[in-house]
């Protein structure tokens, strides 16, 4: 009888840690409004900062989830310390996969949606041409949607380029 209790316990106990991580599903799903909706933004910041995940491709979303909560802030000095803090966790994951292309996805909507002072744009050519080279061997069905309205919506493509994103 106890055994059977403390197993059920021990279950349950587990099925609830697992619920309240972040995964990159759930990341997908939520990032994209995190560039239109400071709540949204505010919401997934909160939730991810008490993330202590390993995981490459969740990291680069707390990098930029932080990055972008700099639109959001009233303060100077805390925009540019959010900002420098995303950008370098975006910068490292990158640098230890440089073939991802989630995460050289969330460094293009960064790059894009920052202001050009900040001087943090030198790679979007580079990660567009090399987003579009893969685009069509992207499996991950909600990653690829992401990133067909991303770019679709993007003024940094030309008819061309969102013209190919359409073809499939």
């Amino acid at each position: 009888m106890y055994k059977a209790l403390f197993l059920w316990c021990f279950l349950f106990l587990n099925l609830y840690c697992i619920s309240q991580t972040m995964n990159t599903d759930i990341l997908r799903q939520e990032y994209i409004n995190v560039k239109t909706d400071s709540a949204s933004c505010a919401r997934l910041y909160t939730k991810i900062t008490k993330e202590n995940s390993s995981n490459n491709i969740i990291i680069c979303y707390k990098g930029a989830i932080t990055a972008s909560m700099a639109d959001y802030s009233k303060n100077k000095t805390e925009k540019l310390k959010l900002f420098s803090e995303g950008k370098k966790l975006v910068e490292q994951c990158i640098a230890k996969d440089t073939s991802n292309v989630e995460l050289r996805f969330l460094r293009f909507t960064v790059q894009t949606s920052c202001p050009k002072i900040l001087g943090y744009n030198k790679q979007i050519e580079k990660d567009k041409k090399y987003i579009l080279s893969v685009y069509k061997s992207i499996t991950i069905s909600r990653l690829r949607t992401m990133i067909f309205d991303y770019l679709y919506h993007s003024s940094y493509l030309t008819k061309t380029e969102k013209d190919y994103l359409r073809i499939d």
